[in-house]
């Protein structure tokens, strides 16, 4: 498997189906990471002369396998190794699941954490034993109790993991996410963090250095959209740099990943 630095950075989630999307990311310089979700990948994989025009030399493709419970029910490891064959995407986030507080009790979630790390050791072993993939896997850490996070970290430490997502999508303050990733650190100490779903610069500010990526929607389109509506390049060029500053002023580890670190992710 190749060696690549971690992800780094704001990274815009896209949906590449969207042709003002494609337009404003195409070969676009400030944006060397671009993540879209494991459904809107399926459009673009069947159309590979978009994929071939989306990304640039520079450019690298994360594919997140997290979306709505619905999108999730019913995949399996073979859809996703049917995509991951298809597409190579640079980066792949395997076999997320759900997980409650207030409507699922501790066995149930102890299960979806379960199948969610069975499901990312599948994925890693058929990806890292397959010759002609590239793909770098990126494992989602599930949970926030202590107990949640050591199921995780069993699996990690097996694989030789050191880099990982977690989401914070549905988080409502900012107090629970920086609890839980704090947590997330002290239990299973990643050497880099994916932030999935919050790219609000008053949340990274106040991240542990661990947390050297973020990715999300509404920052950067409503800071890339003109007076008339459209996106513009420029306007996202701006937003990059200024984001990106949020991470290099607030946490002095993000220069070794994004100038030095070639970190082998698979082990």
């Amino acid at each position: 498997m190749p060696d690549r630095p971690f992800p780094y950075g704001a990274i815009p989630k896209i949906d590449p189906s969207n042709s003002p999307h494609r337009e404003l990311f195409s070969n676009h310089p400030s944006a060397p990471f671009l993540l879209t979700k494991f459904s809107n990948a399926i459009w673009l994989e069947k159309r590979p002369e978009e994929l071939q025009a989306l990304l640039g030399p520079h450019q690298r493709l994360i594919v997140a396998n997290v979306e709505q419970d619905e999108e999730l029910k019913g995949r399996t490891p073979d859809d996703e190794m049917d995509l991951v064959k298809g597409l190579q995407p640079a980066y792949y986030i395997p076999s997320d699941r759900w997980v409650y507080e207030d409507t699922m009790t501790d066995a149930e979630q102890l299960a979806e954490i379960d199948r969610c790390m069975s499901g990312t050791r599948e994925v890693y072993e058929r990806i890292t034993g397959h010759d002609e993939l590239s793909t770098t896997v990126i494992p989602i850490v599930k949970g926030w109790k202590q107990w949640h996070l050591e199921r995780c970290r069993r699996t990690l430490d097996d694989l030789g993991l050191s880099y990982c997502a977690f989401d914070v999508t549905q988080y409502n303050t900012h107090d629970m996410i920086l609890g839980d990733v704090r947590r997330l650190i002290e239990v299973i100490a990643p050497e880099g963090i994916l932030l999935i779903g919050r790219l609000d610069p008053r949340v990274l500010r106040k991240c542990p250095p661990e947390v050297v990526a973020a990715t999300g929607v509404y920052n950067w389109l409503n800071k890339s959209q003109t007076e008339s509506g459209r996106l513009s390049r420029e306007n996202f060029r701006v937003w990059a740099a200024e984001e990106n500053e949020v991470f290099r002023s607030s946490q002095t580890g993000l220069h070794q990943f994004e100038d030095h670190s070639h970190v082998r992710i698979h082990g």
